[in-house]
């Protein structure tokens, strides 16, 4: 009973295609090759399968028309399996026929058509690979349970090739306009018993003129099975990235290098425990992806900022009516699909008795899915030094609509303060309350007091003079405190510099306590924030965009030894190799990147102190 269920589940899986292409559509047809190279002297198996959680009545069709290759029979073979995963059951019926190779070269399977429920359905192209029998690649061994139950063979382990396992980079678009996102999808395809290991990042990936945003990919993702060029694989995402160009013309972004280890495994007399596995080093390479990017089409509105996305806009004043000296805030909430990161806000145009600083600015990025979705809220603080009513014009902002390729302006109503109150008087209020009371002279003494000597004159007292220069020191610090606060909130590049300090250590305690819960990938994350956000905060840039060359770049030109450079850039590196590892690093390891961490920051402390 154990092995029929074993055997059902094997049968399952060898025939199930893909499971979310049938969900997404009832009826499914796919052509698949039993080898995508064969010699001069094989047979080639072509096979035509109709997949369906039903299937409706199915017309034989005739053989496919061919190139370089010569049909066996017109007779098609028939095969029907049915199989059930996770709940659904899938039917599957397919038309196999033979072909014997004409010659050396390229043969052609052109698509065919089959009618299915009164429908129409048309295949792929499928191209085979025909060479000299002596140079036909060695077969693989099935990893099914027939092939298993024949037992070991003789013939030598086969070298994994890039036919059974490469990686491609998918780009939603290869033309599209400065400033506009581009998702690249970095598959991992591999044939059915390819066993993976100990993988790796072999290269700093880099995307020079673009900025880019990684997008969220599953940590364990489930493989999923696809076909291409007749061969059947499962795929899995190893990155997922939204690409923005920030100039014109043609741009290259650097291959994804991957080094792994793999086994093809091979069958013995126990199906069900004696597989044995001899893995062998591979390194792949998915090829560069080039990009056109276009520059904005002409007679942009005044109010286009670089944007490019679809956007919403919401404008609202906190308070309509206030005293003169009290402030409002004007909230502009941005939000939409696009580059959230370096969107700027719209113009403010005030009425001159307004008193504005710069915006508070908050960003809220979701990277989830294939898009950068988010919102941007810029708050402005506004103080009236004058009475009436008054009004702030709308707002305007416009957005480049990269599927029209047109402008789109969005515009805000108009908003009414009303002040009330009066400069003199305030300042009047002020002073009195600040001036003598009334009744500040003492009565009389009607009574003879004894008077005693001091036994100090007041002034060689020292206790007088502090107490005396106390409430100048007091006011001269409040002054200092308040002159600091102004300047942090109005000085960007000051308070970023203050705080580079405590937000590392911040982040360096919270890498603390992922390593002590065993979560390897959020602590080496939090360790590469720590050190980029340290450097981010020093010198006023937007670190989260920068790759691993610009990043050691930018300090370099601000006199960061070489050798603590190369430091850096192995620490991160490091740190990128743990996203892609299927095994986490040991205790010790975690332990020296934290030592390695807190190091850095200190030395890049003092040398941007030195340089500057």
């Amino acid at each position: 009973m154990r092995f029929a269920t074993a055997l059902m589940a094997v049968m399952a899986v060898a025939w199930l295609g893909p499971a979310h292409d049938l969900r997404a559509q009832d009826l499914r047809v796919v052509a698949l090759v039993n080898e995508s190279t064969i010699g001069t002297e094989d047979r080639l198996t072509y096979t035509v399968e109709i997949q369906g959680s039903s299937l409706p009545e199915v017309e034989t069709p005739q053989p496919p028309k061919t190139s370089g290759l010569a049909l066996s029979s017109p007779f098609p073979s028939t095969s029907r399996n049915i199989a059930v995963v996770n709940g659904e059951m899938t039917v599957s019926l397919g038309f196999s026929w033979a072909f014997s190779p004409v010659g050396e070269g390229e043969a052609v399977i052109e698509p065919m058509t089959i009618t299915a429920g009164g429908k129409q359905y048309e295949t792929e192209r499928v191209r085979v690979k025909v060479v000299p029998q002596s140079q036909r690649p060695a077969r693989r061994r099935s990893n099914s349970l027939f092939d298993q139950l024949a037992g070991p063979t003789d013939e030598p382990q086969t070298e994994i090739s890039d036919r059974d396992i490469f990686i491609r980079a998918a780009p939603s678009k290869r033309t599209a306009f400065q400033n506009e996102q581009i998702t690249i999808e970095y598959g991992l395809y591999f044939r059915n018993g390819i066993q993976l290991r100990q993988s790796r990042l072999a290269d700093s990936w880099d995307a020079e003129g673009f900025w880019r945003e990684e997008l969220e990919v599953e940590s364990r993702p489930v493989p999923r099975t696809v076909v291409e060029n007749g061969l059947r694989y499962n795929m899995i995402v190893l990155k997922r990235v939204a690409v923005f160009p920030t100039r014109t013309g043609q741009l290259e972004i650097d291959p994804l290098k991957i080094e792994s280890e793999a086994s093809a495994a091979f069958g013995s007399r126990d199906p069900f425990f004696a597989l044995r596995n001899r893995y062998q080093p591979v390194e792949l390479s998915s090829p560069s992806v080039r990009i056109t990017s276009r520059t904005y089409p002409a007679n942009a509105p005044a109010s286009f900022g670089g944007a490019v996305g679809r956007f919403q806009m919401d404008v609202s004043l906190d308070r309509t009516e206030i005293e003169v000296g009290e402030s409002a805030q004007l909230k502009v909430v941005v939000s939409g699909s696009g580059n959230i990161a370096t969107m700027e806000g719209p113009t403010v145009d005030l009425p001159g008795i307004f008193e504005a600083y710069d915006p508070h600015v908050e960003s809220s990025v979701n990277r989830s899915g294939n898009t950068v979705r988010g919102s941007k809220t810029f708050t402005y603080v506004l103080i009236p030094r004058s009475n009436g009513t008054f009004e702030i014009p709308p707002l305007e902002f416009s957005f480049l609509n990269a599927s029209t390729g047109k402008y789109e302006t969005l515009r805000s109503d108009a908003h009414t303060i009303t002040v009330t109150g009066d400069v003199a008087t305030l300042s009047a209020a002020i002073a009195t309350a600040g001036g003598l009371p009334v009744d500040d002279i003492p009565p009389i003494m009607s009574e003879v007091k004894r008077w005693r000597k001091a036994a100090q004159p007041v002034h060689r007292s020292r206790t007088v003079y502090a107490v005396a220069l106390l409430p100048l020191l007091l006011l001269g610090a409040a002054f200092a405190y308040k002159r600091r606060e102004t300047r942090i909130q109005s000085d960007q590049q000051f308070a970023r510099k203050r705080r580079a300090n405590p937000v590392a250590k911040r982040f360096l305690k919270e890498a603390e306590s992922f390593r002590e819960s065993g979560d390897a990938k959020a602590y080496y994350a939090a360790l590469e924030h720590a050190v980029k956000g340290f450097v981010g905060d020093r010198l006023n840039v937007g670190e989260k965009g920068l790759t691993i060359g610009a990043f050691c770049t930018l300090l370099e030109g601000r006199g960061v030894h070489a050798a603590t450079l190369g430091e850096i850039r192995s620490l991160l590196e490091e740190c990128d190799h743990v996203r892609f590892a299927p095994i986490s690093p040991d205790q010790q390891a975690m332990n020296t990147a934290h030592e390695r961490a807190t190091t850095l920051i200190e030395q890049l402390n003092q040398q941007l102190d030195d340089a500057s």
